[in-house]
């Protein structure tokens, strides 16, 4: 399907490429080229491009136009140049969803990155491809968080490198443009140590921690990092969110003061324009969830309650759901229940739904005698994050029913081991004189 992607750092061995250059222009020092002056210009050239290539903000700042493909447990970005890459379920810390003016929008968390990505998509239906791709439920799930500001330590390397761009700017002049080779050398010392400095700032700042995250959505709320401090907002608290020329503000219902977040120019290290606008849809359209606006979830739980264990061993129950599945697959009810495979496939596909009604929901469908049935229940079990949930669905999608109930039966045996009423603290023995 064709998206819009927008992954402001892009993958790691892209961000690091630019510096290739420079590499290349210092190794180019040390070519046998007769030259009094060759040698140093090309290390000042170096150190130029260095930090130049340092303060450059390599953030993409547009949506690029590409190709997404949804596999089993993960989605593949394809046709975007540099950030090409395959997102599988478990990198996904945080995701949420947004209806916009051109369709929707999907933004996720990946672990290792400090900003979130967003695929921009046209339709419903390619949203939930998307999330049962990921694993990811109607409501979203985990934490996606924004830095909106630079902090100190960005803005303290980015003088360090301006500083050192500039000096090595100015020696490189020296050593071409004057005649008096005395001065030259003596005017480039003295901008040496300025140069010195400000690289080892610049260079020391590559290594620092990034500026924390200021706007946070959780399940429970906002957790926004305000001018004042930090600031915890319900979602059916916000009323409005503004982008405004340095703030993103939160506006509050009266007698509520507002609540402003300080944001920084895309040079500086802040958010795009295009990241803004997703931010500000992402947080309303929350908000309106909240408030009981948009769509709702289809619950289906109550039409497919009879799959439950209800205390069964592990064989009897998997056998019950046997008998379900060749019923269902025969096209009779079941007990006076007709069981409804799209709500089976709902179950099963839906991460907020119980392991055990999508494990019992598994087992049913694999009487399918559609072809592609066992795919999208592999599909189903590949992106399921939850390690304990998986192994219960990859349990009860086993042909063998003997070794399927034995390990049923072990996995209820080490969950209630490992259960909290269940864990005792054991201390050292005491000693007396």
């Amino acid at each position: 399907m064709r998206i819009g992607f927008t992954d402001p750092q892009g993958l790691k061995r892209w961000r690091v490429a630019p510096y290739l250059l420079p590499l290349l222009a210092f190794l180019a020092v040390f070519l046998p080229i007769e030259s009094d002056v060759y040698g140093a210009s090309m290390l000042f050239f170096s150190a130029l491009l260095f930090n130049l290539v340092g303060m450059i903000p390599w953030q993409q700042q547009t949506p690029r136009n590409a190709e997404l493909e949804c596999g089993a447990g993960y989605i593949e970005i394809k046709k975007a140049g540099t950030r090409n890459q395959r997102i599988h379920a478990k990198d996904i810390t945080g995701g949420t969803s947004a209806r916009t003016k051109k369709g929707f929008v999907f933004t996720m968390q990946l672990r290792g990155r400090n900003q979130p990505v967003t695929l921009e998509l046209a339709s419903e239906e390619e949203l939930t491809r998307v999330r049962h791709a990921l694993g990811i439920g109607h409501g979203g799930f985990g934490t996606v968080a924004w830095a909106t500001q630079s902090d100190s330590n960005s803005r303290t390397s980015f003088v360090g490198r301006f500083m050192a761009a500039g000096s090595s700017a100015l020696m490189m002049l020296c050593l071409l443009g004057m005649d008096n080779r005395d001065a030259a050398i003596g005017l480039c010392s003295m901008l040496g140590i300025l140069g010195a400095i400000g690289g080892l700032i610049g260079f020391f700042g590559l290594f620092s921690r990034p500026p924390d995250p200021t706007v946070v959505m959780a399940w429970d709320g906002l957790k926004l990092k305000s001018v004042g401090g930090w600031f915890a907002l319900p979602y059916n608290m916000l009323a409005q969110v503004d982008d405004t020329a340095n703030h993103v503000v939160f506006r509050l219902p009266p007698p509520h003061h507002p609540v402003a977040v300080e944001r920084s120019s895309p040079l500086m290290g802040g958010l795009s324009d295009a990241d803004r606008k997703v931010l500000t849809a992402q947080v309303s359209s929350a908000a309106q969830r909240a408030r009981g606006l948009g769509p709702q979830k289809d619950d289906v739980r109550g039409r497919i309650e009879q799959l439950r264990r209800k205390g069964e061993s592990p064989r009897d129950w998997l056998v019950r759901l046997d008998m379900a599945g060749q019923t269902l697959a025969s096209g009779a009810g079941y007990r006076g229940h007709t069981l409804d495979p799209e709500d089976l496939w709902a179950i099963l596909e839906d991460p907020e739904a119980e392991a055990e009604l999508r494990a019992a929901a598994a087992r049913v469908l694999r009487h399918s005698p559609k072809p592609e049935a066992r795919v999208r229940i592999d599909a189903a079990v590949a992106a399921v994050r939850d390690d304990a949930t998986k192994s219960r669905l990859r349990i009860a999608t086993r042909d063998d029913l003997d070794g399927a109930s034995q390990e049923l039966a072990f996995l209820d045996a080490t969950e209630r081991t490992n259960a909290p009423q269940h864990q005792h603290v054991m201390y050292p023995p005491t000693y007396s004189r």
